[in-house]
Parts: C-alpha cells; sequence; structure tokens
C-alpha cells in the first residue's frame, strides 16, 4: 500500500518493534488483528524470544558477530541486537543472549499480534543508492545513502567519506569495507536485517559467506558446502512432484546442484 505523504526514513526511535503499519516509512504490509493472528506460526512468534512460550524462546535469532562488530558506537541501529553478553548477564529462553535481535517483537504478547511490513522507504532508498553506484554515479550515490546513514549515525559523514568512489565490491562478505559500494551493500545488510531475503542478494551479487571467521559467534559452521561466490547450493532445486506433474518439463530441466 502506499501512502500520501512518505516518510522515506524514520528515526529508529519510531521503528520500535517493527510491528505497526501505520508507521509513515511502511510502502506495503499488512495489519494484523486479534481474531486473524497466526499464534505459534506468526513471524513474531519465531523471532521475539521474550515471549514466552513461543519458538523464538529456544530457538533465538542473532545477528553475525562480524556484523554487529562493524557497526560503529554511534549507530542506533545497534539497538536492535543483544550485544557479547557475559554470563552473567545470560539468560536462558529470552532475549538475553549474546548477539540475540531485538528487533521485531510482538506488538501485542497477549494477543500474539504485530503487523507484518512487508516494504519500507528505506529500501527504496537503499535499492536508489545501490544503482546510481553501479552505474558510476558516484555524488548522488552518496547523497542517497547520506539520507539513510545521517538518520541512523550521528557521525555518519565522517564515515562514508573513508570509502572510495568505486562500484566495485568485495565477494567476501567478512573483508575489510574499503569501497562506496561496499558500504552501500553494507548499509543494506544491517538495515534490511531479518526483513528481506538475505539469499537473494548473495545470488543477484555473486556473493559467498564464510561463517568460520575469526571471533565468529555461529554455532553452526557449514561443512561439505560450497558457499563461495556464485555457488549453486544457493539456487533453489525444482520440487520432484512439479516434474513428475508437469509434462511439459523433465528431470533436464531441474536447476544446477
Amino acid at each position: 500500500m502506499k501512502k500520501p505523504g512518505l516518510q522515506a526514513v524514520l528515526p529508529v526511535s519510531s521503528l520500535t518493534g517493527f510491528n505497526s503499519v501505520k508507521n509513515a516509512d511502511v510502502l506495503w504490509g499488512v495489519e494484523v488483528i486479534a481474531d486473524q493472528s497466526q499464534h505459534f506460526a506468526s513471524l513474531f512468534s519465531h523471532m521475539d524470544a521474550d515471549a514466552e512460550g513461543m519458538y523464538a524462546s529456544g530457538a533465538e535469532k542473532c545477528i553475525s558477530s562480524w556484523l554487529y562488530n562493524n557497526m560503529p558506537e554511534t549507530d542506533e541501529r545497534k539497538s536492535w541486537w543483544r550485544g557479547d553478553l557475559s554470563e552473567d548477564e545470560i539468560v536462558s529462553g529470552t532475549s538475553m543472549l549474546p548477539y540475540c535481535q531485538v528487533k521485531f517483537k510482538f506488538a501485542n504478547v497477549t494477543s500474539r499480534t504485530g503487523d507484518y511490513i512487508y516494504m519500507r522507504g528505506e529500501e527504496m532508498v537503499l535499492i536508489a543508492a545501490e544503482a546510481e553506484c553501479h552505474l558510476g554515479h558516484y555524488a548522488e550515490a552518496r547523497k542517497l545513502i547520506s539520507q539513510l546513514g545521517s538518520v541512523r549515525d550521528s557521525n555518519y559523514a565522517v564515515r562514508l567519506a573513508k570509502f572510495s568512489d568505486s562500484n566495485s565490491y568485495n565477494q567476501n562478505t567478512v573483508a575489510p569495507l574499503q569501497t562506496l559500494m561496499d558500504e552501500i551493500l553494507f548499509q543494506r545488510r544491517v538495515e534490511l536485517w531479518g526483513e528481506v531475503g538475505r539469499i537473494f542478494d548473495l545470488q543477484r551479487l555473486k556473493l559467498g559467506f564464510d561463517r568460520d571467521y575469526s571471533g565468529s559467534n555461529h554455532t553452526e559452521l557449514v561443512k561439505n558446502v560450497d558457499t563461495n561466490a556464485g555457488s549453486n547450493a544457493f539456487i533453489m532445486t525444482l520440487p520432484q512432484s512439479e516434474i513428475d506433474g508437469n509434462a511439459n518439463i523433465s528431470a533436464s530441466d531441474q536447476n544446477p546442484f
């Protein structure tokens, strides 16, 4: 849905819980009312670790320590996740776990309600900034990414000035950020964490990923799977039932795996 008077970028203080389509930055979303709540099958059941008895309380969703630690302390989005908590701070069955997310929360835990936000104005800013950078229009790309970054980070102008004008980017997603495109893609990862399927960015940008980096907080490392840039592991296979039931395709049409 498109709203009159849309505000492309809202401050972090206005985005608490990511559970209201009434926010001025929402382009498309679904309002969820109490008698239509999906309870255990809802997004928030899987995300809100502080909702007792919900799935997330035993399967907390956490940010990569690399991504979190590469956000400056002046970036207000760091409040969307717990930091590297000490043993004394950890509370089982809650969000008090190192790097656990608190970005997505039930609007009302009792009724298990929270609106689904599918697209925000901030994503449009990120898309436009990336497009301008791909085209080599660096001044315009900097202006666009600043629309987002300056609202998120009080010191963003200093940060942005460190990146070189280039549309090249490192295919290793835990490598140091050096170019303007590196920074735009980094901002996309942080801002849209949990909202936009990361696998689609891995596919279209031919990126790889590595969970076994120094200081990694991943408890499960990907083994015996190619996670390098352009890997076929990022391409979904066609269901066998579709191949069996569709006279117009055969096993030869299967995606590579």
